[in-house]
């Protein structure tokens, strides 16, 4: 533990991420649970807080994976954090993506339905 209060990781901070982590999980949850959110986004949110837990945990991790990609502590935080954000956006993006082309479908179904009612009436009144 000497090693991690040495760096700046210190209990307060553990306790704090794992209550934030615990929190978030609960929310993510209870959201879930009043149809709020779909399950299919809250699976990115549930892995978030279990990360979030398990850091909490051991926070070694976080030290031996600024070791491994040799950043210091505060910088490899920034990056994962970076990450975290640019997945969501890549996420988000997708989903516009399809939604935009769903909407594009529906809107040429809906205009050729409102033609065949124009023609539709039309015949009826000749």
């Amino acid at each position: 533990m000497d090693e991690l209060q040495e760096i700046g990781i210190q209990t307060g901070h553990q306790v704090a991420l794992l209550g934030l982590s615990v929190i978030l999980l609960g929310f993510v949850l209870e959201l879930v649970r009043r149809d709020m959110l779909k399950e299919r986004y809250a699976l990115f949110w549930l892995a978030t807080s279990v990360f979030g837990l398990v850091v909490g945990i051991f926070p070694g991790m976080l030290v031996k994976f600024a070791i491994l990609v040799r950043f210091q502590l505060l910088t490899g935080l920034f990056v994962m954090g970076f990450l975290f954000l640019l997945g969501i956006v890549l996420v988000f993006t997708v989903l516009i993506s399809r939604l935009s082309e769903h909407n594009r479908a529906l809107t040429q179904e809906v205009a050729l339905l409102a033609n065949r009612m124009d023609r539709a009436e039309k015949d009826d009144d000749a």
